[in-house]
């Protein structure tokens, strides 16, 4: 067993005993790997929101913790620790039931290689006013090729 004190800005604490075969050891060579960490049976995440940390650690015990307000929380924590689980579980939660807006669901699936919801975003976009939509404010905010399939998706549109 060990421990994991998860400490903010904001001055409030979580901690969390974590015991064996509990799912975070999925990711606990993610947490400490070849770090002093790994020797310790205390750990303190630093820059980690607590609320976050809470939602993706009730995820990956298997409660339903997603929603339009932690899911991109829980997704960015799922891939700073390699839980692909998790990750898909916030794909299939964006691809069904979200109602966040089509630019924020398109930069999520890009930022963490979402195929499906990238697709399904790319779908969706049927008009210049969806397109303009989409854009973000700089265009260094997408990838080449997501540039490129907008790209492509304008010229339809002529």
């Amino acid at each position: 067993m060990f421990r994991c004190r998860v400490d903010c800005e904001r001055s409030r604490i979580l901690s969390v005993e974590i015991f064996p075969r509990t799912p975070i050891l999925l990711f606990q060579s993610s947490l400490f790997g070849k770090f002093e960490e790994s020797e310790k049976n205390n750990i303190e995440l630093k820059d980690i929101d607590p609320d976050d940390f809470q939602n993706f650690l009730e995820l990956i015990h298997g409660e339903s913790s997603i929603d339009d307000d932690t899911v991109s929380g829980i997704i960015h924590l799922a891939e700073m620790y390699d839980v692909p689980t998790a990750i898909r579980r916030c794909e299939e939660f964006l691809l069904e039931k979200s109602k966040q807006s089509l630019k924020n669901k398109l930069q999520m699936a890009n930022r963490y290689h979402m195929i499906n919801l990238k697709e399904k975003c790319m779908n969706e976009i049927k008009t210049v006013e969806d397109m303009q939509s989409v854009i973000p404010n700089t265009i260094d905010d997408l990838d080449h090729q997501t540039t490129l399939d907008l790209l492509t998706k304008s010229i339809s549109f002529h």
